[in-house]
């Protein structure tokens, strides 16, 4: 639970911890919701668009794009009965968060902003399992935990109930 995550401090040692949660988004921030990054194969990293030739500069490939690929990086707020968080969430958990991918979104938030804002919409109030990573990082001389989505899940209502009637049934 998101109690237990405070309680236990996690991620606020050295390294970095990982652990289950069980909650439902309540709020996605839709604002700088993915980055342009580079199209070339395993390279993920921002590119600049060069104005003067409409190109995209990829500094770590040395190689120029007509178009960006975009990629999802954005937090969303996940709440459970005992609190709320605020996750970081990647490309691969940003596509099933949403079910489209970002260079859709950013298009649609384009062409078609009432659109967009619905699909945000749509996407909250889900429950999902969350494998998340918590790690202890310092910025501008403040520690703090950040926690990431690493991946998510749908939840299977039948197994969940199989789970808590056993569950239950430990404390008799």
């Amino acid at each position: 639970t998101m109690a237990q995550v405070s309680a236990e401090n996690i991620g606020s040692g050295d390294t970095a911890e990982f652990f289950n949660l069980k909650g439902t988004i309540a709020f996605i921030r839709s604002n700088n919701l993915a980055y342009p990054s580079c199209p070339g194969e395993n390279c993920n990293k921002k590119v600049t668009e060069d104005l003067s030739s409409g190109q995209w500069r990829c500094e770590k490939c040395e190689r120029s794009w007509p178009a960006p690929d975009y990629r999802y990086i954005f937090s969303i707020n996940v709440s459970d009965d005992t609190g709320q968080t605020w996750l970081q969430c990647f490309n691969e958990v940003g596509e099933l968060v949403l079910g489209t991918t970002a260079n859709e979104m950013i298009e649609l938030q384009r062409v078609n902003e009432a659109a967009f804002g619905q699909k945000i919409a749509d996407a909250t109030f889900k429950e999902y399992w969350f494998r998340c990573k918590a790690k202890s990082e310092t910025y501008n001389e403040a520690t703090r935990v950040k926690i990431s989505a690493s991946s998510i899940h749908p939840i299977d209502y039948v197994a969940e109930t199989a789970r808590l009637s056993r569950l239950i049934d430990s404390y008799n």
